[in-house]
């Protein structure tokens, strides 16, 4: 099926208390969506696919021609979304999100441990 993501719109996940939990912000550039009605969190549901499921590169949609009719260019193997190029600053603010988010979590950890 083409636009599989279609499928999962509309759904979201949440935690044990059924509290819904807040999608992901896309990079600034992974933005730019082709095919029939979709938005980020089918953008999200589809890149998330694609990391999972390949090994491959992903790049989005190559062809121009698929923001006419992606019905017939689209390129099934890559997100429904313009290509895009990540980065060297963009590698780098990432590492540096995840250190921050590490760092916090070792004090939630060490704070866990000391309550104890």
């Amino acid at each position: 099926q083409l636009f599989w993501e279609k499928r999962l719109q509309g759904l979201s996940a949440s935690d044990v208390s059924e509290q819904i939990i807040k999608s992901m912000e896309l990079p600034k550039g992974l933005q730019g969506i082709v095919g029939p009605g979709n938005n980020d969190d089918t953008l999200l549901s589809a890149v998330a696919s694609a990391l999972h499921t390949s090994s491959a590169p992903i790049t989005g949609q190559l062809s121009a021609a698929v923001e006419k009719n992606p019905a017939v260019w689209l390129n099934t193997s890559q997100p429904l979304c313009k290509a895009f190029i990540v980065t060297d600053d963009d590698i780098r603010k990432q590492e540096e999100r995840v250190q921050q988010v590490r760092k916090k979590l070792e004090e939630a950890l060490m704070a866990d441990i000391l309550s104890r």
